[in-house]
């Protein structure tokens, strides 16, 4: 063996005995230019120096040549570890690091299979999506923040607070980004750049939507009342950076002391500053949509709506007549004009037959406007018509009687016999049985008629029976909306409103238990019942079955009404006379040591027979460190003196 070692070169015996200890053969050969069985002689003889730490390539490589070793003096990865999975070396790794933050995990994998395979000639060998992020975690590289030349957009939404602001900018084009894999990166100067622009409010200023709640408004009109002006100081800012949160149109601020006020004059109900003010923002947004879609002039609605006065010719004008309309003729002015559905849409909108569809359109049940020689049908009156099962009017059913139909929709048999003379309303008389003479109306047309016409105030306070005043008190318990005719279902709630039963009045609770009505305002004051007050109405004052049990239990069981003076104690009262707890008091009553007499604020207590068992009580106790009360110990001296 030591022929053998001396028969190498005398530099490569003494390289290897100097610095080959525990260092891997194969590199040591590749640095040296030998075969490794040359190397591994010279190791076994045990020659070799021992060091702090085995050397690795490079630092041979350096030992040797005298400069770092370039990618391709490296030796060829080989194959280690259980899974035959190819070892990580140096250049390798220094290329991962080059492509994080500039690609993504798959692509990083397949640009490091292609070297691979050239390294090692072998072409099955590759590097996986997960031996990458393996690798990455290892060499301490993170690829959701370590992006070359920019920043993600999640970490520019924690910067400013807000990643939706973040998409919005991106989506608009006020940011660029580039992809690197999964991730959208934001270039550092364009970053800088969107920054510098955005604006921050003044000191002392404040965000307008912090006292929205405080001035009881739920929707945004507050930033539409300033951006029309309405709002002293407000300015329009898109900060980052702040715990408020930001929009990409921005947010508006106002100074402290204008938004006290603003909610000082709410509380005290002053007037506001947008009080009055028309919102020219929705009414021009509104306009130019009437514009883009206005009706022809032969919509009967349309010409319905406007009146008289036809279609508004300036926006001043349309301003000032669309406001008050109602808001189902508001959504048919800006909706996308159409004649409607022809029979046979009709027919396969519903599943049935031209022929029934057009003998409800001919018998009234459903409603048709003619257009040259078509018949065009609502969608809402053809879905309306469907929902009540597609009558025709040829069924008992469709048919009211005159004293039905103004028993359900409030007309008088006067009105009904109009409506058929000027032939408004479809009408027959029974010619058999039990219906023989009688005059029949539609039950549909009828709704309708009543729909389109509703009640004046004369007419609905008529129906329920009251005067005119007294029916504006009800409407405004039923939320009537005060339009032009007061509808049948607001009529019908009044109605069913002043029939309805929530309690019992006064006379009617005497009543029942049979006392006088002045014995029940008695048991009012006395607070042994309670009375409630209709929300609808405040005038209307009833009793409720609980409150009527009440009444019978007093009834039952009187509280004699006494005087008491103030010899009669309270529970509380009489326990502390005596110098003892409420639970000792009480117990002394049921045992009979102490009477009393039940009253409207409890029990009472004489206070005769309270000193009277405390005497004896004190005389007897058991408990040295307890005190008895003062006028005990008072009366305790003057016997002993």
């Amino acid at each position: 063996m030591t022929r053998a070692v001396t028969a190498l070169p005398l530099e490569v015996t003494r390289f290897v005995v100097a610095y080959g200890w525990r260092a891997r053969a194969r590199e040591i050969a590749a640095v040296l230019g030998r075969p490794a069985e040359e190397i591994e002689r010279i190791r076994r003889s045990n020659a070799c120096k021992k060091l702090p730490k085995a050397k690795g390539f490079a630092e041979l490589f350096a030992l040797w040549h005298g400069r770092a070793p370039e990618d391709h003096e490296w030796p060829a990865p080989r194959k280690i570890g259980a899974r035959d999975s190819y070892e990580w070396l140096a250049p390798e790794v220094a290329l991962l690091a080059s492509l994080v933050g500039q690609m993504g995990v798959k692509e990083i994998a397949k640009v490091l299979t292609e070297r691979l395979r050239r390294q090692t000639g072998d072409r099955t060998a590759r590097r996986t999506a997960v031996s990458v992020l393996v690798r990455v975690n290892l060499i301490g590289l993170q690829l959701s923040k370590d992006v070359l030349g920019g920043i993600t957009t999640a970490e520019a939404g924690k910067e400013i607070g807000s990643l939706h602001t973040i998409y919005q900018a991106i989506e608009s084009e006020q940011l660029p980004t580039r992809r690197v894999g999964r991730l959208h990166v934001i270039p550092y100067d364009a970053w800088e750049a969107w920054k510098a622009a955005r604006v921050f409010p003044p000191a002392g200023y404040v965000q307008l939507s912090s006292i929205r709640e405080t001035l009881a408004i739920r929707s945004d009109k507050l930033s539409e009342f300033a951006r029309m002006g309405l709002i002293p100081t407000a300015v329009r800012c898109n900060p980052y950076g702040t715990k408020a949160r930001t929009t990409q149109f921005g947010t508006w601020y106002v100074d402290k002391k204008v938004a006290r006020k603003l909610v000082a004059d709410r509380r005290a109900g002053r007037p506001m500053p947008w009080h009055g003010k028309p919102l020219q923002d929705n009414l021009r947004v509104t306009y130019r949509l009437w514009l883009e879609r206005k009706h022809p002039a032969s919509c009967p609605t349309c010409a319905e709506i406007w009146g008289k006065k036809r279609a508004p010719r300036s926006f001043e004008e349309y301003a000032e007549r669309y406001p008050p309309l109602a808001h189902g003729a508001k959504r048919h002015l800006t909706r996308v004009w159409t004649p409607g559905l022809t029979v046979t849409e009709v027919a396969r909108h519903v599943g049935c037959t031209v022929y029934r569809v057009q003998c409800a359109i001919k018998n009234g049940l459903l409603a048709a406007t003619p257009m040259g020689r078509r018949q065009y049908v609502s969608r809402t009156d053809a879905t309306r018509w469907k929902a009540r099962r597609c009558p025709t009017g040829t069924s008992e059913a469709s048919w009211l009687s005159l004293e039905a139909a103004a028993r359900l929709y409030l007309f008088t048999e006067r009105e009904l016999r109009g409506l058929i003379k000027r032939q408004q309303m479809k009408s027959r008389v029974g010619t058999s049985g039990a219906a023989r003479g009688i005059v029949y109306v539609l039950k549909q047309q009828c709704a309708q008629l009543r729909e389109k016409r509703g009640f004046t105030e004369r007419e609905a306070a008529r129906r329920v029976g009251v005067s005119v005043a007294r029916l504006r008190t009800l409407l405004r318990g039923v939320d009537w909306r005060k339009a032009d005719g007061i509808p049948l279902v607001t009529v019908q709630a009044v109605i069913k409103r002043l029939e309805s039963r929530e309690g019992y009045t006064i006379e009617e609770a005497a009543k029942a238990i049979r006392k006088s009505r002045q014995w029940v305002l008695d048991r009012i004051q006395d607070g042994t019942i309670r009375v409630t007050r209709a929300k609808w109405d405040r005038r209307r004052v009833y009793i409720s079955a609980p409150m009527l049990r009440r009444l019978e239990e007093a009834k039952s069981k009187p509280v004699h009404k006494e005087k008491f003076g103030t010899s009669w104690l309270l529970l509380s009262e009489a326990a502390k006379e005596a110098g003892v707890t409420v639970a000792t008091m009480i117990r002394w009553a049921e045992k009979g040591e102490v009477t009393r007499q039940p009253s409207l604020q409890g029990w009472r207590y004489p206070r005769k027979s309270v000193r009277a068992q405390a005497r004896r009580y004190w005389r007897t106790v058991r408990f040295r460190r307890a005190t008895p009360p003062a006028w005990l110990r008072d009366s305790s001296r003057e016997v002993r003196a």
